[in-house]
């Protein structure tokens, strides 16, 4: 199904199908400089799109800027990983302008929310300080902190290639009951954490397993050991949105995980809820969500019970230094290419 654009850029489909656009303006091409597929509707996101295409969306590219002028007529705006430019020679993402989210195009954004449009964004391990992106601009407004964390399965990146290290939540991390429809589990990678702010209309969507993993803060040299948010969903005026700290989950390249246990069911059910107008089987958003309570196994985060986190300045430098001396001896705090991430 096409799409065409007239002449103020404003999108216009060929039938009465919901718009959807991929956001491909800031730096979600350049993904493809490490070796790996870009993260774009045509790559890694191609799953998302069919599923889109599936419950009867037009999907369509946004290559150009400024993007707010493609706003008006489309239901859904897909923001995988904003990225900046990569850097081979120290291994890392460096900043970019063109990769930045501009305070025009955040006000567009929040203003096309407060119109009743829907956004689905995603993050990536350790947040804006490792892709050198700013979405943290863009949350923020929307109630909720992008943290400069990773989720981290200690356990099991002793042994595993960093980006094939996983982790499982149940059906009771996932505690917006429209979210858990066909879905006992879903898979994840290491990804960055969320904090939601008070008053706002933000609600988790899904929690970390505190029992498996630990998440690491490379910014302030923090180990937290408790359940964090690493998806939420809210509302903004007459708009919803949905936030991920990482993309594999839903994606198809590599180290994608969609076609893994129940992703594509969740997937399924936040992409309906997104494009729905009707509130029924919709739990009113709330900010205060009480974590899963789930006993704990013998393990790395047991050593600590009695503790919510560690600090690398504190008492628990040893145990920090000792976590951060592993993470860059496996790679997990560098961007390598592909030759040197593949086992």
């Amino acid at each position: 199904m096409g799409t065409m654009f007239d002449s103020n850029g404003s999108i216009t489909p060929n039938g009465t199908s919901p718009v959807v656009l991929f956001d491909a303006t800031h730096g979600q091409p350049n993904w493809a400089q490490t070796g790996f597929p870009s993260r774009e509707m045509h790559s890694n996101f191609a799953g998302v799109m069919q599923a889109l295409c599936h419950l009867g969306c037009t999907c369509t590219t946004i290559n150009e800027k400024p993007l707010g002028k493609f706003l008006p007529r489309a239901r859904l705006l897909v923001v995988p990983p904003p990225t900046g430019r990569y850097n081979p020679r120290k291994e890392r993402w460096d900043a970019h302008r063109t990769s930045l989210f501009t305070a025009e195009e955040v006000q567009d954004i929040l203003e096309f929310l407060r119109n009743g449009g829907r956004l689905l964004a995603f993050a990536y391990r350790f947040g804006d300080s490792f892709t050198q992106a700013n979405l943290r601009d863009l949350f923020g407004p929307l109630g909720c902190i992008l943290n400069n964390d990773a989720v981290i399965d200690i356990t099991t990146l002793r042994t595993s290639h960093p980006l094939q290290t996983c982790f499982d939540t149940p059906a009771d991390f996932l505690p917006l009951p429209w979210c858990r429809p066909r879905v006992e589990q879903v898979r994840w990678r290491s990804m960055a954490t969320f904090v939601v702010l008070p008053g706002a209309a933000v609600q988790p969507l899904a929690f970390s397993p505190a029992s498996q993993c630990v998440t690491f803060d490379q910014v302030h040299r923090r180990i937290s050991f408790g359940s964090l948010p690493i998806a939420v969903a809210g509302s903004y005026h007459r708009g919803r949105f949905v936030l991920f700290g990482g993309p594999h989950p839903f994606e198809t390249g590599t180290f994608g995980l969609l076609a893994e246990t129940d992703n594509a069911c969740f997937l399924k059910n936040i992409l309906q809820w997104l494009l729905e107008d009707h509130p029924d089987g919709v739990e009113p958003l709330r900010v205060a969500v009480t974590p899963p309570a789930k006993s704990r196994v013998p393990g790395f985060a047991d050593r600590a019970r009695a503790l919510s986190h560690l600090d690398g300045g504190g008492n628990g430098w040893a145990t920090v230094a000792s976590v951060e001396c592993l993470l860059r001896k496996t790679g997990a705090l560098q961007a390598l290419s592909m030759a040197k991430w593949m086992p």
